[in-house]
């Protein structure tokens, strides 16, 4: 797989020769994007204009997100203010909650730069979502996928397709046919089941062409949500 790509970080956008070769994933239609609800993205009320990621609630009071989107970021200012937006459609939400913790594999940034192997993270919230279901987590075993998401270019409503075809897959990544530009970072790889409901396999981290690179659920997601949720 070819590693000269372009990630998505929270606090800017890319360059802007990407988003001239890079046509953005539509919106959902309406009743599809409420079917998501554990589905969100996150603010910051005293800078809207600020860079955000995509995150899906994968426990009551835990969100799944990019490794980039739970670290430190360049502002001065403290991160308290972060509110995750589940199920954000326009001016409603489907509940917010502040993000009182980050966490993010410790294996990312190892090497001192950008590497999507281990960009995976969680954040923690102030209070558990009672009235939204978590969605599950799970193993890569299917050609097609879906990709939902939030990106700049439409930030309030839920985007993405269910149709990206695999491309490549590894141990610790996995690769679609599907665009992903600035906020799309966090957005869950999505894999449906036998039954109809869907389970996150993977999450994106960074972008190869019109292609997304997304980071497999692996040991240290499910260790660290025990962890969590444990205490």
């Amino acid at each position: 797989m070819r590693r000269l790509c372009l990630f998505l970080l929270l606090c800017c956008a890319l360059p802007a020769q990407a988003d001239r070769i890079t046509v953005p994933m539509g919106p959902l239609p309406d009743a599809q994007a409420r079917d998501w609800p554990a589905i969100g993205r996150v603010i910051d009320p005293l800078d809207p204009d600020r860079g955000f990621c995509s995150g899906t609630l994968i426990a009551p009071n835990v969100v799944l997100t990019a490794g980039h989107c739970s670290g430190g970021t360049a502002r001065q200012a403290p991160d308290e203010q972060l509110r995750f937006l589940a199920g954000a459609f326009n001016s409603e939400t489907a509940a917010t909650r502040r993000i009182v913790g980050k966490k993010r594999n410790p294996a990312y940034f190892n090497t001192g730069r950008h590497a999507p192997d281990f960009d995976i993270g969680l954040w923690v919230l102030d209070s558990p979502i009672q009235d939204v279901e978590p969605l599950p987590l799970g193993r890569p075993d299917s050609t097609s996928f879906a990709l939902l998401g939030y990106h700049r270019m439409i930030p309030f409503r839920l985007s993405g397709r269910t149709d990206c075809l695999l491309k490549a897959i590894s141990d610790g990544l996995l690769t679609v046919g599907c665009s992903v530009i600035g906020g799309n970072s966090g957005s869950p790889v999505l894999q449906a089941r036998a039954d109809g409901s869907y389970e996150v396999v993977a999450v994106t981290s960074s972008q190869d062409g019109d292609r997304a690179i997304a980071v497999r659920i692996g040991a240290w997601v499910l260790e660290a949500l025990h962890t969590i949720t444990s205490n």
